[in-house]
C-alpha cells in the first residue's frame, strides 16, 4: 500500500485546520513570490527533496495552470498594496537553452493574463549595453535588453518597471546594479546560491514538518529528510573523501543499508554537483570524472561544503512530481521523467522530459509538503537577510 493511502485521508480530514496552520505560518515565514518543489514519494516517505526560490520550468505547466498561476499572481500583487502595472523579469544570462526561454515566455504569458505588462532585462557585469533575441522551441523569440540604472531605479529602454522579478539564481555573486534601488525586488536577490545553503533550508523544512506532525498526530519520519553537512572538503584529498565516506556510512546505519545516499553541493542547483552512492568506499575511490563533478558547481564555483542526504525511491518509477507555488499556493504541477534512470536515481539529468498533471491529479499530501517547502524557504530568506 502506498504511503499516500495512509496520509491522504488524514490530510482530507484535517484540511481546514491545515489551511489555518499554513496561513499562520505564512504570516511568520513570509514565503517568496514563487517556488517549485521536487517531491519524492516512496513506500514509506513523502519528501520535498529540493525547493527552488527562482524556479524555471513554467513552460511545462498546462494552460489551465498558467491561468491559475495568473490568478494567484493578481492576489499576490493586490496584497502588496502597491501600484504594480509593469514588471521587469531578470532571467539567466549565460544560457541559450531554448526550453529556458520557453519558460520566460510562459512567465510573460502569466503576467499578460493577470493584466500586467512585462519586459526582460539582462544584468551584465561589464557595463555594456545591447539588445539580443533568444530562440525558444517555437517561432517565438525572447527579446532582452541590458538593464540601466538612474536615480535608484532600474529600467530597460523606456520601460520603467514598478517591480523586479528575479528568475536567475545568481550562483556566484549579488549584482551591484540591484543594490539600493527603490523598486521592490522579488524574490530578494540576496538569497541566490551565492549565499543560500541547503543544510539551512532542510533544518527549517524538517523543523516545520516536526511541528506539523505533532499537531496532526503523524510520524514526522514520513516527511523528513535526513541531511548532514560536512565542511571544508577538497575532493582531491583522500583524507577528505574518507571523512565524507564515514558520514555516508553513519547515515546508512540510521536509515537502513538498502537505501542509497546522495552527496550534493551545499550551494547549487539544476541537478549539478550531485552524486549517488551505496556505500562510503565508493566516494573514497572516486575516479577523475567523479572528482571533477564534485569539485565545481554552476558558474565555475569551487565546492568545499557538501551535504550527505538519504535517498528516497520513487513509487512512480522513473518519474517524480514537481509542484509550482505562487505565494505558497499550489499553482501547477507536472512529472519529471527520465527513461535513462531508475526509481532510485537523480532524475534531474540529461534525458529528462515532462508529463502534465491535471488539476484533478493534484495530490493532497504532496501539495501540503510542497507548501511546507515554500514556508521553509521563507524562514531561510529571513535567516539570510537578517
Amino acid at each position: 500500500m502506498s504511503i499516500l493511502n495512509y496520509t491522504d485521508p488524514i490530510i482530507a480530514k484535517n484540511l481546514n485546520k491545515i489551511d489555518e496552520w499554513i496561513k499562520k505560518k505564512k504570516e511568520i515565514s513570509k514565503p517568496p513570490f514563487y517556488t517549485s518543489t521536487d517531491i519524492r514519494v516512496s513506500d514509506n516517505k513523502v519528501v520535498a527533496v529540493d525547493t527552488n526560490i527562482f524556479p524555471a520550468g513554467f513552460n511545462n505547466l498546462s494552460n489551465d495552470f498558467l491561468k491559475k498561476s495568473a490568478k494567484n499572481i493578481k492576489m499576490y500583487i493586490e496584497k502588496l498594496n502597491l501600484p504594480v502595472e509593469r514588471i521587469l523579469i531578470i532571467p539567466e544570462l549565460h544560457t541559450r537553452n531554448p526550453f529556458y526561454w520557453d519558460n520566460i515566455i510562459a512567465i510573460k504569458k502569466m503576467f499578460e493574463i493577470a493584466g500586467i505588462l512585462s519586459d526582460v532585462g539582462l544584468i551584465v557585469d561589464d557595463g555594456t549595453n545591447f539588445m539580443i533575441e533568444f530562440d525558444s522551441t517555437s517561432d517565438l523569440k525572447v527579446k532582452a535588453t541590458t538593464v540601466d540604472k538612474s536615480s535608484n531605479k532600474v529600467f530597460v529602454n523606456d520601460f520603467m518597471p514598478d517591480l523586479i522579478l528575479i528568475n536567475n539564481d545568481f550562483s556566484t555573486h549579488f549584482p551591484n546594479i540591484l543594490k539600493d534601488i527603490d523598486q521592490p525586488v522579488i524574490p530578494p536577490v540576496e538569497v541566490g546560491w551565492h549565499s543560500r545553503r541547503k543544510n539551512i533550508h532542510f533544518d527549517f523544512y524538517n523543523s516545520l514538518v516536526d511541528e506539523f506532525c505533532k499537531i496532526f498526530n503523524m510520524d514526522s519520519k514520513i516527511f523528513q529528510l535526513k541531511t548532514e553537512l560536512i565542511k571544508n572538503i577538497n575532493v582531491e584529498e583522500e583524507d577528505d573523501r574518507s571523512k565524507v565516506a564515514n558520514l555516508i556510512n553513519e547515515l546508512k546505519s540510521k536509515i537502513g543499508s538498502e537505501q542509497n545516499i546522495f552527496i550534493k553541493s551545499n550551494s547549487g542547483t539544476y541537478g549539478m554537483s550531485v552524486m549517488q552512492v551505496n556505500e562510503g568506499s565508493q566516494f573514497v575511490n572516486l575516479n577523475r570524472s567523479g572528482k571533477k563533478k564534485m569539485k565545481v558547481s554552476k558558474g565555475g564555483k569551487l565546492l568545499s561544503d557538501l551535504i550527505v542526504q538519504e535517498g528516497v525511491d520513487s513509487i512512480f518509477g522513473k518519474k517524480e512530481p514537481v509542484y509550482y507555488l505562487i505565494d505558497c499556493k499550489i499553482s501547477g504541477a507536472f512529472y519529471r521523467v527520465n527513461d535513462n534512470k531508475s526509481s532510485r536515481d537523480n532524475l534531474n539529468t540529461r534525458g529528462m522530459y515532462f508529463e502534465p498533471i491535471s488539476e484533478s491529479g493534484l495530490n493532497p499530501t504532496i501539495s501540503i509538503i510542497s507548501q511546507i517547502g515554500s514556508l521553509a524557504t521563507g524562514l531561510e530568506i529571513q535567516h539570510l537577510t537578517k
